[in-house]
């Protein structure tokens, strides 16, 4: 089942964050964007479209009504759908991407080998999650049964997320990271290469 309860009746509160914490959310952006491969792509736990839209992204895959409506009503192509059964076609999409989704995924294999199913023979695939073992990670493991959208979340490891993306077919990985933690708060938009310390990492990889 998909843990979209808290994305159900907190719509406007996801967004609202988004709002309030423009730099990290600009940050994040950018992070993405130097991995980002081109051609078309299609976001799996598209939400309310915070990340389709700003990286030109047009279809994507969302099970919660309520983010899926914000997405429809950006003019976004946004099905209904979970991650482990695309409503996808073979061979449709040059990439797929993950967005600080595949926490909430019942089973990340399944879903990385239909991302796999549905991008071309040199397809690629971006996953972004938040970081367990980074200094913030460890503080959002902590906390999480307070959050209204991460007490359901199971947080991973770039060593756990690699494993998932092997099992389905990918590999030569690369990665930056942003959201650091505090001794970098001086600059707050900072991307580094790798994954051993920010929050917020995005890992690249290719169909193998």
């Amino acid at each position: 089942m998909p843990k979209t309860q808290g994305y159900e009746s907190h719509a406007d509160m996801y967004d609202q964050w988004f709002e309030e914490n423009a730099e990290l959310y600009a940050a994040e952006i950018a992070a993405i964007k130097k991995l980002l491969p081109a051609g078309k792509g299609v976001e799996i736990g598209a939400g309310s479209g915070r990340f389709t839209k700003p990286l030109n992204i047009h279809t994507g895959i969302e099970p919660a009504k309520a983010m899926r409506e914000k997405s429809l009503a950006q003019g976004l192509n946004i099905i209904e759908g979970t991650a482990e059964n695309l409503p996808l076609k073979d061979h449709e999409f040059d990439f797929a991407i993950f967005v600080t989704s595949t926490c909430f995924l019942d089973n990340p294999v399944k879903a990385y080998q239909e991302a796999h199913r549905v991008t071309h023979a040199t397809g690629k695939i971006l996953v972004a999650y938040l970081e367990r073992e980074s200094e913030l990670g460890q503080i959002y493991q902590i906390h999480k049964n307070e959050s209204t959208f991460y007490c359901d979340a199971t947080f991973y490891t770039y060593a756990e997320i690699t494993d998932f993306l092997t099992q389905a077919g990918f590999g030569h990985f690369k990665s930056v990271q942003t959201v650091l933690p505090e001794t970098h708060s001086q600059q707050p938009n900072n991307i580094l290469d790798g994954h051993d310390q920010g929050l917020f990492v995005v890992i690249y990889a290719e169909k193998i």
